[in-house]
């Protein structure tokens, strides 16, 4: 019987009740005044659990609290009979608990981790629409600014190649895609030509190439594989500065914090023009222009070091935590502050996944580098470690 009572006292604190369970109650404890008292302390304990399970208190410590009260009550077989009942609410409250805590904390944990960045972009029309790139009718919504562009399997735009008459064709739109901090985006323009945004990156480009050269403009850093077109050379404009090739692959940075505009060559030959200044790069060399000056000068680099974000990974080889905090906030949409200028210069060499969660890329840094990261939110503050 008791286990039925049990039963009505749980559906009566949780609101399911029904009709025929409400008339058995009450004709229960009608019998006696001892049922009463059973049904009213139940009731108690339960409701007292309810608030257990959804605070930070103990159990153990609320169980003690209902068993004194039943203790004062001078009620022995009451007692006993509220005691080996309370045993299976415990049970059933404590396994609660531990679910609801546990996905509780888990959840919340979860919600307190920075996660990478991924595939986030903006188109922006001729008419100054601008429209979201991971929208799941991405085809529909392109489709009505009478551009034809194809939306593949990883929801990434490919402009349509149209052979045109360049006498007859009116002149082509321009559009601008964007990708924000904590963004990336991957993209063919109407050539062939595959391009690779960066964080805080946005190229400016033609719907499709007429004339006698490609060109396009870039902000912050972006990867080109060019598709090689020997009569119409591709021009990237970054200000004043542009870069011309034929068919190659490279990547231009030119975030506003950056030394100077780089201009780093994978495979093929460009040539790099600032103001009346020229070189030509060969592959496994870098063009710097003075963003100020217009001063370019060239080295040969490690490309990994440079190229790496597009498959996946930051590579680092003796960087200074400033450089590679600037790098992480564009990624992670973080803000790092330096408890000490001096810490900026310590230097870090090693490789971590770009889609790891904050978290995981800063204890790799920790290893090295004697500094200990503390997050709060989106802000996080280097500090030094003591010993």
């Amino acid at each position: 019987m008791n286990s039925k009572i049990w039963q009505w006292i749980g559906d009566y604190c949780s609101g399911t009740l029904d009709g025929e369970e409400e008339r058995q109650l009450h004709e229960w404890m009608d019998e006696s005044e001892e049922n009463r008292q059973f049904f009213i302390e139940g009731v108690k304990m339960v409701r007292e659990y309810q608030m257990v399970a959804n605070s930070d208190k103990r159990a153990s410590d609320s169980l003690k609290r209902v068993q004194e009260k039943i203790r004062i009550r001078g009620r022995r077989k009451l007692w006993i009979q509220i005691t080996a009942a309370a045993s299976v609410v415990l049970l059933f409250s404590l396994s609660y608990m531990f679910f609801y805590i546990s996905e509780s904390r888990e959840d919340f944990s979860e919600l307190m981790k920075v996660h990478a960045g991924g595939t986030k972009a903006t188109l922006i029309v001729a008419d100054g629409i601008q429209v979201d790139l991971t929208q799941d009718n991405l085809q529909e919504v392109i489709g009505q600014y009478g551009v034809t562009v194809m939306n593949d399997n990883e929801n990434e735009l490919r402009y349509d190649c149209v052979e045109i008459n360049d006498e007859t064709e009116e002149k082509p739109m321009f559009h601008t895609i964007s990708a924000p901090v904590g963004g990336e985006y991957h993209f063919t323009l109407a050539d062939g030509t595959m391009v690779w945004l960066n964080s805080s990156s946005q190229l400016t480009f033609p719907t499709r190439f007429t004339g006698s050269t490609r060109e396009v403009i870039v902000e912050g850093e972006v990867y080109f594989e060019v598709q090689h077109d020997e009569n119409r050379p591709f021009i990237v404009w970054v200000g004043d500065m542009n870069v011309q090739v034929l068919g190659t692959k490279f990547c231009i940075s030119a975030y506003p914090e950056n030394e100077g505009i780089m201009t780093t060559l994978v495979q093929g030959a460009v040539q790099v023009t600032s103001g009346d200044k020229q070189v030509v790069l060969q592959p496994g060399y870098q063009a710097v222009v003075d963003q100020h000056s217009g001063v370019i000068k060239q080295r040969a680099v490690e490309l990994s070091l440079y190229t790496s974000w597009v498959q996946g990974v930051f590579e680092y080889e003796n960087m200074e935590l400033n450089d590679i905090m600037i790098q992480l906030a564009r990624w992670y949409d973080v803000q790092f502050t330096f408890s000490a200028p001096e810490y900026k210069e310590r230097c870090f060499t090693g490789v971590v996944r770009k889609y790891e969660d904050l978290d995981d890329v800063l204890d790799m840094i920790e290893k090295t580098t004697n500094v200990k990261f503390i997050v709060n939110g989106r802000n996080v503050t280097i500090t030094s470690l003591t010993r």
